[in-house]
């Protein structure tokens, strides 16, 4: 089977972008499974319930999640409500929503999500990630064919190491949060599909999303200044990744800039 992972989706813009193009990019390249990462589509507050579902309807059969998910409340119905949107899973047990869900692809592949956040440098500090993945994949023993982990992260080595801890168990492992890809994609020697950071979807010309002016006045004067989206037109960055479905290892993962 054929995973697509895309980026941090940012802003209204963004969404608009894959509501326009997801489902004719699945068909482009095979596609058999679609997570798009959307803490963000609603401009570096969280997700709204319209996006969700715009983002849905578009061709994402999962959204995750990440530092910021949990910024807007109106959401908190569909993260306790619908198995498709997840949140990282070592916020605390009495957070809305679940971060992990065993999903069933068009092909009729068992696909279990798992969405964690990493702990050093970003806020807020949650739990340990390690035994939450390890209870998951526990949990779900049996019940999936591919298992893959969304880690939203800012330091790479934590990235890495988590990979590394889970490598075979995982038949796909991406990096989020830090909105810039990295270029090494790779398959671990155990068969998990790796990248250590997705990179946005997000209108290009800016910093990360935001206006560029906004960011270095931000940077010299050390004041702050409201955040605007960038212009420019949107460019989506994420992954594919090839799975043998019966083994669970990845064949191989491809960078893609849509």
């Amino acid at each position: 089977m054929r995973i697509l992972a895309l980026g941090d989706v940012i802003g209204p813009a963004a969404v608009e972008y894959l509501t326009a193009n997801l489902n004719a990019w699945r068909k482009q390249y095979s596609i058999d499974f679609t997570a798009v990462n959307a803490e963000n589509a609603s401009f570096l507050a969280g997700i709204s319930p319209d996006a969700a579902q715009r983002l849905l309807a578009a061709g994402a059969d999962v959204l995750t999640g990440g530092n910021h998910t949990m910024q807007t409340r109106t959401v908190f119905p569909m993260l306790d409500g619908d198995s498709r949107i997840l949140r990282p899973i070592n916020f605390p047990a009495e957070v809305p929503g679940y971060g992990s869900s065993v999903l069933t692809s068009a092909a009729g592949v068992r696909v279990l999500v798992i969405n964690a956040m990493g702990n050093a440098f970003i806020e807020p500090v949650l739990d340990n990630p390690f035994p939450y993945i390890e209870r998951a994949l526990a949990r779900e023993k049996g019940n999936y064919d591919v298992a893959m982990l969304d880690f939203h992260a800012e330091a790479t080595g934590e990235k890495l190491a988590v990979a590394h801890a889970f490598d075979g168990r995982l038949s796909a492992m991406w990096g989020t949060h830090t909105h810039v890809p990295t270029a090494d994609a790779q398959v671990l020697p155990r068969g998990t599909g790796y990248v250590t950071d997705l990179g946005a979807t997000a209108p290009t010309g800016g910093i990360l999303g935001v206006r560029a002016d906004i960011i270095c006045e931000r940077f010299r004067r050390k004041i702050p200044v409201p955040y605007k989206p960038a212009e420019g037109p949107v460019r989506a960055e994420g992954a594919v990744f090839d799975i043998d479905e019966k083994t669970g290892a990845c064949r191989s993962v491809t960078r893609v800039s849509l």
